[in-house]
C-alpha cells in the first residue's frame, strides 16, 4: 500500500492517466492525494473529474481555486474564463452532481502519518495551524450548506490581506479562502499579496515580499506542508518540510508524483493533446 501525492492536474487527463501507468499505480491498494485544481487548463476536465469521483474511495483531495471557480461559474456568480476549456463539464448533464461532490471536498489534510497537512496554497501568516483547522472546517461548512451559492458570492476580495482576530467573521472567510487556495507571497509585515507568481529568486533585493513558507518559519520546523498552486517554484524548497508539488505540466513542464513512504519523486512529461 502506498500514499501517492499528486500536484494540480488542471484536467490534463491523459498525463494525470500516464503518470498512474508509469508509478504502477493499484487502484485497490494505493491511495491518491491530490493538491487541488483538479480542472481548468487542460485538454479534458470533465473525464478528470469523471475519474476523481469514481474513484473517490481512494483518492484524497483539497480544494484549489480553481475548483472554487468551477462552483461559481456553475452557479452563475462568476463568468467562465474561456482559458479555462471547461465547456464540455460545464454543458455536462451531471453538473449538478459533480458540483455536489467537489463542495464536500475540504480545503485542508492532515498528512497520512500525521506529519503535516496538504492544502492548495499554504499556512496564511499570523496563523496557528489550529488556525487553519478552524478555518478551514467553517469554510467547509459553508460550502456543504443548501444555500452555499450565498457563500460563493461572499469569497470574491482581495481585502482584508492581514489577519487580525477582530475581523468581522465575512473577512476572516475571505482571508481564509485566499489562504488556503490564492496565496504565494506576503509582505514581510505579514499581509498577503495575491497578485505576483514568479518564483522567489525572480523578486528585486528590495522587494518588500516574501514566500508564505519563510514568513514565521519555525511553524514548519516540525510540520510538514504539502501544497500546489505555484508552478514556477517548480518543486524547489530549501526546507525539507515545505513540499511544493505543482511542476506546471498544463504549461508544458511535467508532472510530480510523491510516493510519502518511499519519499520517491516522479517527474513524469506525458503526451497530451494540444
Amino acid at each position: 500500500m502506498a500514499d501517492y501525492f499528486i500536484g494540480d492536474i488542471q484536467g490534463c487527463f491523459n498525463g494525470l492517466q500516464h503518470a498512474l501507468a508509469e508509478i504502477g499505480y493499484c487502484g485497490g491498494k494505493d491511495t491518491l492525494w491530490l493538491t487541488g485544481d483538479l480542472v481548468a487548463r487542460g485538454e479534458n476536465s470533465l473525464a478528470t473529474i469523471a475519474f476523481i469521483i469514481k474513484n473517490d474511495s481512494h483518492i484524497r483531495t483539497v480544494l484549489g481555486n480553481h475548483d472554487l471557480h468551477l462552483l461559481s461559474v456553475a452557479n452563475q456568480v462568476k463568468s467562465a474564463n474561456p482559458k479555462d476549456k471547461l465547456q464540455d463539464l460545464l454543458s455536462s448533464p451531471n453538473i449538478v452532481k459533480i458540483c455536489d461532490w467537489l463542495r464536500h471536498q475540504p480545503l485542508l489534510l492532515e498528512l497520512p502519518d500525521g506529519s503535516g497537512f496538504m492544502s492548495h496554497a499554504g499556512l496564511p501568516p499570523n496563523w496557528s495551524i489550529g488556525d487553519a483547522n478552524i478555518f478551514a472546517k467553517e469554510i467547509h461548512k459553508q460550502l456543504i450548506h443548501k444555500d452555499y451559492v450565498s457563500f460563493l458570492k461572499s469569497m470574491y476580495s482581495n481585502k482584508p490581506d492581514f489577519w487580525q482576530p477582530d475581523l468581522s467573521v465575512s473577512e476572516q472567510l475571505v482571508y481564509a479562502v485566499n489562504g488556503l487556495t490564492r496565496m504565494r507571497y506576503c509582505t514581510k509585515e505579514g499581509k498577503l499579496d495575491l497578485s505576483y507568481k514568479e518564483a522567489p529568486n525572480t523578486l528585486s533585493p528590495d522587494s518588500k515580499l516574501v514566500p508564505w513558507f519563510e514568513f514565521q518559519a519555525d511553524r514548519f520546523n516540525d510540520t510538514k506542508w504539502v501544497f500546489g498552486h505555484w508552478a514556477s517554484l517548480m518543486g524547489q524548497s530549501v526546507n525539507p518540510n515545505i513540499i511544493p508539488l505543482d511542476t506546471g505540466y498544463v504549461w508544458g513542464n511535467y508532472l510530480t508524483v510523491l510516493n510519502w513512504q518511499t519519499k520517491q519523486t516522479f517527474k513524469i512529461m506525458a503526451e497530451r493533446s494540444p
